[in-house]
């Protein structure tokens, strides 16, 4: 039984430090928020990597412990270690919540959706030839490529809406065609 419980604490510990340098929260289960592609961000689940592992590091650690000091009810050292992995974890999680996942600003899928987003054209587009635009996506300027959704020439300085992208290229029309 002692040994499950180093091998628990030791691969916590290590998996602890690996996610702590690497970051990256790979396995997580997300509530559905409704409505959107992909995983919700409806928030975090308790049964996220980072708690998991405080749950397995504090079960491992505290079993370890009891045993060394000198209980000898092996019943009694499981129970009381499930429950102070099951105690780590909840702490962990409360404040992964309240401290880190409350200032997370991760991008979402639909930040990068481009349709319907307007532009300036910055090099004109000659017939079915290819320009550039530049956006404001997320308060920064960017600037892609852009062509004539009905082929026809658009002069630098146009106001354009992107109607979709393909392979990095946006089609466009000028804004005032759709007004």
């Amino acid at each position: 039984m002692m040994t499950l419980f180093a091998i628990c604490f030791f691969t916590g510990l290590v998996l602890t430090v690996l996610l702590t340098f690497f970051g990256g929260d790979f396995f997580e289960f997300h509530g559905d928020a409704g409505g959107g592609h992909g995983h919700g961000h409806g928030g975090p689940s308790f049964f996220n990597l980072s708690s998991l592992l405080a749950s397995l590091t504090a079960f491992g650690g505290i079993g370890y412990m009891l045993g060394e000091l000198g209980m000898t009810n092996a019943l009694v050292i499981l129970l009381i270690a499930i429950g102070s992995g099951l105690v780590m974890g909840w702490l962990f999680f409360l404040f992964y919540v309240k401290v880190i996942y409350k200032h997370d600003n991760s991008m979402k899928e639909s930040d990068f959706e481009l349709s319907g987003q307007l532009g300036r054209l910055i090099v004109g587009i000659n017939g079915h030839g290819i320009g550039e635009m530049v956006i404001v996506m997320q308060g920064t300027k960017r600037s892609i490529s852009a062509r004539s959704a009905e082929g026809e020439s658009i002069p630098k300085g146009a106001k354009v809406v992107i109607l979709h992208m393909d392979k990095g290229v946006a089609t466009v029309s000028r804004f005032s065609d759709l007004a």
